[in-house]
This record gives structure tokens, C-alpha cells and sequence, in this order.
């Protein structure tokens, strides 16, 4: 109605197929410019519950005029309104706000994106720029651990001395290194990512993950060749290695978050698994690398120079990365939930208000992510890190099966079966969306429960069943993609949008520490300690129950 006398101006909530009142009535003083305005409930769309609105504060909400318009428009203004229902403390409405998402979708963490009738939204990202700079940005990133892993035999001898197996646990430590800087990687990208951009974030760990690419093509070995230099190589791997963990603690998830704030309605699940369907492809990347050189060069060249040429055609790839990230923009749901923050806290981080004022409900939380996503981190990095080097190192000599043979085999798997996979389930989700995604990723790890003890044991017969070996590794990766698949729209319908990046990155990151990193080093050690060939098998099967209890 027009608010054109000093009478107090009478708002229903309806909806256009129905007569007014669906609820109670509102009455608010008339606007100054006498102009209409249109509201809509703060809840989900028609059919709701709206029996928090008997308590709304109207101080608190936030009416927006339209243009003299004389009937409801279709585009009708959002009231912003507390998740409180009393009129209490100011800064306990706030982070209870702050906890409830504050107007995030309950389907994909994000808010609902402004129809095109809101003429201060903008425009939304060119989807195959969106695709193509999380594709770049994560095969980059994973291209290089992907490398790492594949090559630990040849990084061995260059840089640790000892027995063969010795120096397979000491390179395995290294690996293990990048993932303990993850954590605060992911923090400090995570702090940039909530309160300033999610694209800096992005920019900043394709930048860095590049140049220690770059750094580690360059390095001079311990003790191999004529530029050796002893330990001091070994420390500068190490570290270089710290920073690529550092990098990529921010990577995955600000990939994550950007797509499923971007995504397509009809497409949710597909998209936002794109993420890490592409960090996949990049270990794959990384295995196919390693096993064209392997078919070209002997092991004495490959310890000299084969792994650093593997290194190095990564550099490419994360400058092409930049490029992409510097021509998007932010996300409409991110940036109207970071501006409507500030106007409340202008001198405040998202999280760290969520950690002083809901300290317990934001540990609780994140203590439950970590845990379904070390599950996720630690199968992911048994699949693509230690299963070649158990059927090709550690089941004996008389059964072990070919290096280039393991290679290839791995590669084929983890572009084909893992990463194509996961996309194949992804759209299988989308296409039954009243399942839970929880419930995919539970199936999934109980089934992982039972399939590790006898996927190890088909793999451990080697040259002697190589269709065993096939069959032990396609069974691992046919059950996992059920977990792959949904985590990313998961993980973001979690936390509200100004708490996502950091929240999920300290979850994620601390996940891959503690369980993802540790794995081969892990799994190796149990290998060569116990008689029971299967008996790593038994740790990964822990971890998926623990998944699957979170």
C-alpha cells in the first residue's frame, strides 16, 4: 500500500496465488519519501514455518523503497531480520545471526541469488571463465604433489641417504611436511578470503604454489650429480615444500566456496564437485607426467634430471591460472553478507567475533568436519600416494609389478575412475536431490569399511593377478565417489558465508594434516612392521568409520 497520510502504513506476508493474511499483520510508520515498499518473509519461501515472525524486530530489519509502484513486485525486497526472537542484547541477536547463515540457502550454504529485477546485484561470472580458473588453479596444485608422490623413488636417492625402503620413509616425511603447513596456510588465506576477497585468496595461492614449483625444478641435489651440496638441499626441498603446503591451504577450499556460490540451481552438486573432480585430475596429471618420462628415460636419469623437467612444466600452468582469477569478480552473496557485517563491526573479523561470542558451537562444528574430512584426506592420499608404491615396492620383489606398468595403471585410474567418477555421482546426486548429501558420503564410508581389508588383499598378488590388482583398486574408487562427489555443497551449507572460508579451511586443512599427509608414511611403516600383508588396510578402514560416525 502507499504510505501517503501520517497513518501507520499495514503490510501482510502472502503470496500470489493466495488472499492475504497467510500471517499476522505488520504495522510500520510510513516511509518519508511516501514511496511503496514491498517485503518478503526472512524465512525460506512460501510454505515455511514462520512462527519466529510473532517476535520479528522491526528496528532490526531493513526495508529498501522501491520506485512508486502501486502493486507487489516480482522482485520483492528481502526484510533482513535477526535469528533472535527477543529484543535482548545486541550482540547475542548478532551471533545468533552470525551461527543461522543470515539468509544462506539451506541447500548450498549460500545466499539465493538476487533476481534480475535487483539492479544493484551483479553480473554473474562467465561460468566457463568460473570452470576453466578452478580447473587451472587445482590440476596446478595437486599436479605437484601428484609429481611429488609419483616420483618418491627417484627424490629418495637425491635427497636422503640411507636403504632403499629408509629413504622411502624419509621422502614420504617430506611429503607429509606440506601438509603440516596447511593449516595455517589455509587460516591466513581463509582470514583474507572473509573479510577482504575470495578472488585475492585464489590469486595469491596459484602465485605461490607456481613459483615453488618452479624453485624445486632448480634445486640442487644431496648427493647425486655435480651440484650437489649435501643437507643443505635436503632443508631447501623441505621448505619449498612448507610453502606449497602453505599456498594450497587455501587453494582447494577458496576453489570450493567460489563455485558453489556461483552455481546453477539445476546443477549443484555437478559444479561445485568440479573443485575436486580437477584436484584429482591433477594427481593423475602429475602420474601421467611421471610415467611418460619414466618410458623415456633410465632410472640414472630420472634421478638427475627426469623429476625436475616434471616440476617444472607445471610453471605454466599456475601463470595461466593468474590470468583467469584476475578477471573474476565476487560473488553477489558473498559481498552483500561481508557488507552487511561491517555495517554492524567495522573494526571486526567474521571469525574471530564467531569465536569469541560462539566459541562452543563453532568448535563443535568444525571438530565434525575435520573428522569426515580426514577420512576424505586420508583415503584420497592412500588411492593416489601409497597403492602404486604397495603393488610395486612393498609386496616383494617376486610379485611386485612393473614401475611403468604401476604408473600407468594409477594414471588411468585416477583420470578415469576417480575424477570422471566423482563428476558421474555428482549427477546422480543431482538427480535424486532428497537424499541427504550426508547420507551419500555415509554409505560410502561404511562400504569402505569392509572393501579396504579386500581390495589390499586382491592388490597384494601382483604380477601374479594383475586383473586383481585392477579389480582391488577400481572397487576402493567406486565407493569413494560417493564421497568426493558431495562434500564440496556439503561442507559449504555448514557454515554461514561469512564464516566459510576460514571455518572450512582450518577443517579441512587440519584434516589433511593429521590424516591425509601421514598416510603413506603411515601405511609404510605398518607394511614393513607386520607380517599381515592387508594390516595397513585396517587404519583406512578406522578412518572411514570415523567418517562415517561424523
Amino acid at each position: 500500500r502507499r504510505a501517503t497520510t501520517p497513518e501507520p502504513t499495514t503490510f501482510f506476508f502472502c503470496s500470489p496465488s493466495s488472499p492475504p493474511p497467510l500471517l499476522p499483520a505488520v504495522t510500520i510508520p510510513p516511509t518519508p519519501s511516501g514511496k511503496m515498499v514491498t517485503m518478503a518473509p526472512p524465512a525460506k519461501e512460501l510454505g515455511a514455518s514462520y512462527k519466529s515472525m510473532e517476535s520479528v524486530d522491526l528496528d532490526e530489519a531493513k526495508l529498501v523503497p522501491e520506485a512508486g509502484a502501486l502493486e507487489p513486485s516480482s522482485s520483492s525486497v528481502k526484510v533482513e531480520v535477526h535469528a533472535a526472537t527477543t529484543a535482548g542484547n545486541e550482540e547475542d541477536k548478532e551471533s545468533a545471526r552470525l551461527l543461522s547463515g543470515g539468509g544462506k540457502s539451506s541447500s548450498g550454504g549460500a545466499e539465493v541469488p538476487a533476481s534480475e529485477g535487483d539492479g544493484g546485484a551483479p553480473p554473474r561470472n562467465d561460468m566457463r571463465i568460473l570452470i576453466l580458473s578452478s580447473v587451472l588453479g587445482n590440476v596446478l596444485e595437486w599436479y605437484d604433489f601428484g609429481v611429488f608422490a609419483s616420483f618418491s623413488s627417484e627424490l629418495s636417492q637425491a635427497f636422503f641417504t640411507g636403504g632403499r625402503l629408509e629413504e622411502m620413509l624419509k621422502v614420504y616425511g617430506a611429503f607429509a611436511a606440506a601438509f603440516f603447513a596447511r593449516p595455517l596456510g589455509g587460516f591466513l588465506l581463509g582470514l583474507i578470503g572473509d573479510k577482504y576477497a575470495r578472488t585475492l585468496s585464489l590469486q595469491i595461492s596459484v602465485v605461490a604454489m607456481g613459483a615453488s614449483a618452479l624453485f624445486i625444478s632448480a634445486l640442487p641435489t644431496n648427493s647425486v650429480g655435480s651440484y650437489a651440496i649435501g643437507p643443505t638441499a635436503t632443508f631447501l626441498l623441505v621448505g619449498a615444500r612448507i610453502v606449497q603446503g602453505l599456498s594450497t591451504g587455501g587453494e582447494m577450499v577458496g576453489s570450493m566456496l567460489y563455485m558453489v556460490e556461483n552455481v546453477p540451481d539445476g546443477a549443484r552438486c555437478l559444479v561445485s564437485a568440479v573443485p575436486m573432480a580437477s584436484a584429482i585430475a591433477g594427481t593423475g596429471t602429475g602420474y601421467l607426467v611421471s610415467a611418460i618420462i619414466t618410458a623415456l628415460l633410465n632410472e640414472e636419469q630420472r634421478v638427475l634430471w627426469g623429476w625436475r623437467l616434471a616440476f617444472f612444466i607445471g610453471v605454466p600452468a599456475g601463470a595461466v591460472g593468474f590470468l583467469f582469477r584476475s578477471c573474476l569478480s565476487e560473488s553477489h552473496s558473498f559481498s552483500e553478507a561481508s557488507k552487511d557485517f561491517a555495517k554492524r563491526h567495522r573494526d571486526q573479523h567474521p571469525f574471530f567475533y564467531a569465536l569469541r561470542r560462539c566459541f562452543l558451537a563453532l568448535l563443535a562444528v568444525s571438530s565434525l568436519c575435520m573428522m569426515v574430512c580426514g577420512y576424505y584426506s586420508g583415503t584420497i592420499w592412500y588411492i593416489e600416494a601409497w597403492l602404486e608404491e604397495f603393488y610395486t615396492e612393498l609386496v616383494g620383489e617376486d610379485r611386485a609389478v612393473d614401475k611403468l606398468n604401476g604408473r600407468v595403471l594409477n594414471t588411468v585410474l585416477l583420470l578415469f575412475g576417480l575424477s570422471l567418477g566423482s563428476l558421474g555421482a555428482a549427477y546422480v546426486v543431482d538427480r535424486n536431490p532428497k537424499f541427504p548429501l550426508h547420507g551419500y558420503m555415509a554409505a560410502s564410508a561404511l562400504g569402505l569399511v569392509v572393501a579396504h581389508p579386500l581390495a589390499l588383499w586382491l592388490m597384494s598378488y601382483g604380477t601374479e593377478c594383475f586383473p586383481c590388482v585392477i579389480a582391488g583398486q577400481v572397487a576402493v574408487i567406486a565407493l569413494f565417489v560417493f564421497t568426493v562427489a558431495p562434500l564440496s555443497l556439503w561442507l559449504v551449507s555448514v557454515f554461514p558465508a561469512t564464516l566459510q572460508y576460514t571455518s572450512i579451511a582450518l577443517s579441512y586443512n587440519f584434516g589433511q594434516c593429521i590424516f591425509g599427509g601421514t598416510v603413506p608414511f603411515i601405511s609404510t611403516q605398518i607394511s614393513l612392521s607386520s607380517a599381515v600383508v592387508i594390516a595397513p588396510s585396517f587404519y583406512l578402514s578406522a578412518l572411514a568409520l570415523v567418517g562415517a560416525a561424523a
